[in-house]
């Protein structure tokens, strides 16, 4: 069994570009579904994964090393609001979450990852009034960029491969390959 966290980008048509906006369920939009969901669905299935030895695949982005700035006294983006910082923010928590859920749980036969598949020419971000979003309107990134099946392909590669092969006990090569790829160790 695989959970999958959902990307988000922070603007939605029809809704201006930069505005902060709550859910129903009272959090800022960005991190509720990049962090929260992922977060509580994780738990939620926790019993059926640990049960399972699952492998636990968590998007992450590079916006979690670039436009990443946490503050644990506003985990929800109330002040000085940046969508792109939400968007990051969310993906770092994310990333944190699941080296933590692969810490406590590995041992009982859980794996977790964070996997960034690097830059995809996709429909990423197309709403957005954004720098992000204008460069995502542009020819660039399907020149630049790999294809979304390119990126799929590498996912597939952590998901098919045999636990003595890759997800278990490669697993710490698995960390070290997304913290390089995300520039973590430097913050």
């Amino acid at each position: 069994m695989t959970a999958r966290a959902s990307t988000y980008w922070p603007t939605t048509p029809g809704r201006s570009s930069g505005a902060r906006h709550v859910t129903a369920d009272g959090f800022e939009e960005t991190f509720q579904v990049n962090y929260l969901a992922p977060f509580l669905l994780t738990n939620l299935l926790l019993d059926t994964l640990l049960a399972s030895q699952a492998l636990v695949v968590q998007t992450s982005s590079n916006a979690a090393r670039v436009s990443a700035r946490v503050d644990l006294d506003d985990l929800d983006n109330a002040r000085n609001y940046s969508p792109v910082r939400a968007y990051g923010n969310a993906k770092l928590e994310l990333v944190l979450f699941t080296r933590e859920l692969h810490d406590r749980y590995h041992e009982q036969g859980l794996s977790a990852v964070a996997f960034h598949p690097g830059g995809v020419a996709s429909n990423f971000a197309q709403t957005s009034r954004s720098p992000v979003g204008t460069l995502f309107r542009t020819p660039v990134p399907r020149l630049l960029f790999q294809s979304p099946q390119k990126a799929a392909r590498q996912l597939l590669r952590f998901v098919t491969r045999t636990p003595e092969e890759c997800v278990v006990s490669g697993a710490p090569q698995l960390w070290e390959a997304t913290t390089a790829s995300l520039d973590l160790n430097k913050r």
